[in-house]
């Protein structure tokens, strides 16, 4: 398309910032994708497990790396399985369908642009994002979807310039489990910390351990070869590599104000991954077509004010769940540490209806 005035400018070619332009180019409005990164392909970690239904997204199984039935909670001394439907993906395919989806005639994407900060005139209205370079551009609405970074968030202080991040390494490794199953690991062992298997194709699978406690950090790939020596683990998966992947996300308090006159906020950016279990791409993509829309009558009816509603529909969608999700994060990693009140867990887990685990671990509350 290469136009020279544009309906909207994306800061951030991630998971919002492609749904989001996939949505608008489908209104027929003029996008401009802006991406510091020069490869729309490159990510920290390469696979996720999600509950998400692809279909309700446009989307194909072309990225199911594996389809699950059950996720397996461990303790050190039990464990429960949980009934449920989800997949393991894999994440350079998923962003390929979506990237090979958007419409050239309207979306436009600029690789290798680092936007610093966003301009406003008299009446605090913005007009631009400018660059490292000090080049500009100009919209009539302006989205941050730059992830944790929080390029333009941060600046306007929708969301603190310091956020807590919940961060994570993982290994591709040889896998000797259920197929069709993930496992959810806590406990004493974990230091504090959680460990995960997804499964792959070809008996591989996805191991990592991570943390919300910013004194691990430094030691995530040291306790993730450590934990890779518990029995658990090892009947599990057999490290056959070094090549290490790692990746934050967000935990802030449960944050509702997404928009600022004309500038509107997706994703990681102010925070929309579900609190409970990292869950992401689903809430996420959910996110941004809902504001699509609102962004879409916005510019029909050259009302700004309208994009208020996207903040209206979110906490009418989500933000219930959210609470509930962050209530019971804080629950579970308060007892991390004991192993005897984490198998205390694990018996309420068993005893409770599979229907209400799946909610727990999805996020999703009736």
């Amino acid at each position: 398309m290469k136009k020279t005035t544009y309906d909207v400018v994306i800061v951030g070619a991630g998971t919002a910032g492609i749904m989001l332009a996939r949505e608008l180019g489908k209104f027929k409005q003029k996008v401009l994708v802006l991406e510091r990164k020069k490869s729309l392909l490159e990510f920290s970690f390469k696979t996720l497990a999600s509950f998400i239904n692809l279909e309700e997204f446009g989307l194909t199984n072309y990225s199911v790396a594996q389809e699950i039935d059950f996720a397996v909670v461990h303790s050190k001394s039990l464990k429960e399985k949980v009934k449920v439907v989800g997949l393991t993906l894999d994440k350079v395919k998923l962003h390929e369908e979506i990237i090979n989806s958007l419409d050239d005639d309207f979306i436009d994407i600029e690789l290798g642009v680092h936007i610093k900060e966003i301009i406003a005139d008299a009446e605090n209205n913005y007009t631009a994002v400018k660059d490292k370079n000090g080049k500009e551009y100009t919209a009539k609405i302006f989205v941050d979807a730059s992830g944790t970074t929080g390029v333009l968030s941060k600046k306007i202080g929708l969301i603190p310039k310091i956020t807590d991040l919940a961060t994570g390494v993982e290994y591709n490794a040889k896998y000797l489990g259920n197929d069709n199953e993930i496992h959810l690991l806590i406990g004493k062992d974990y230091k504090g910390g959680y460990g995960w298997v997804f499964p792959l194709k070809n008996k591989r699978a996805i191991v990592g351990f991570g943390t919300f406690d910013k004194i691990m950090i430094k030691g995530l790939k040291d306790n993730l070869n450590a934990i890779l020596e518990l029995p658990t683990i090892k009947k599990l998966v057999l490290k056959d590599n070094d090549i290490v992947e790692g990746g934050s996300i967000p935990i802030t308090p449960v944050i509702d104000k997404f928009v600022s006159g004309n500038l509107v906020c997706v994703g990681d950016s102010v925070s929309q991954v579900n609190p409970i279990v990292g869950e992401g791409y689903k809430f996420i993509f959910e996110s941004a077509i809902m504001a699509s829309k609102v962004i879409h009558q916005a510019l029909i009816k050259d009302d700004v004010k309208l994009l208020s509603m996207y903040e209206d529909q979110w906490k009418k969608r989500f933000e219930p769940n959210y609470i509930r999700s962050k209530v019971a994060q804080k629950r579970i990693f308060s007892l991390t540490k004991k192993d005897f009140l984490i198998d205390v867990g694990l018996v309420l887990l068993k005893l409770r209806a599979n229907k209400k685990n799946v909610e727990t671990l999805s996020g999703e509350y009736n």
